[in-house]
């Protein structure tokens, strides 16, 4: 059987101001980190919920992603915005193992 082949699309990318909407509608600080981590660096929102305290290497400016796409570990950039983000929601609920403890899926 013949499959018909699919048109290959160009992602929806998201202008400067529709992203910044976006983050003042997050209903508090963990959720402004999350999507901020989650656009910000590409990561996939099973990614983003698996990150660890220590994956956060802030001397290199690096995160380190454990068994992600295509199960592979790698390391992705990370912004000094972002470390600022992350800097005040440690201070604020100071996560010990898991970067976003209690981070539900379903709640996106």
């Amino acid at each position: 059987m013949a499959r018909i082949p699919t048109p290959e699309r160009l992602p929806v990318v998201l202008s400067t101001e529709e992203v910044a909407l976006l983050l003042a509608h997050a209903p508090n600080l963990k959720y402004r980190a999350v999507l901020s981590i989650a656009y910000g660096c590409g990561l996939w929102v099973s990614e983003v919920a698996h990150l660890k305290v220590a994956d956060i290497d802030s001397a290199r400016m690096l995160i380190r992603v454990e068994q992600g796409k295509g199960r592979k570990d790698r390391y992705v950039m990370l912004a000094p915005d972002l470390l600022d983000l992350l800097r005040r929601w440690w201070k604020e609920r100071r996560p010990q193992d898991w970067l976003f403890p209690g981070l539900h899926l379903i709640d996106f």
